[in-house]
């Protein structure tokens, strides 16, 4: 799957779409990987998806 697609599952461990961590960037003002990792409860696991976690976070942040 695109990883641009909303259903894109950035988070494996707790199967976390992109949309999803979209939505909860916009919604608590999210400025930093810290942050979205703690309050979105994805990227504390196994890590594996922060790179990804980050890129959204960017492309988010620059709309």
């Amino acid at each position: 799957m695109d990883k641009k697609s909303r259903d894109y599952e950035v988070c494996l461990c707790y199967r976390t779409t992109r949309g999803e961590v979209e939505d909860i960037i916009r919604e608590k003002n999210i400025t930093n990987l810290k942050d979205l990792c703690e309050i979105a409860k994805v990227g504390d696991k196994c890590g594996g998806c922060r790179e990804d976690l980050q890129m959204i976070l960017d492309e988010v942040l620059a709309e």
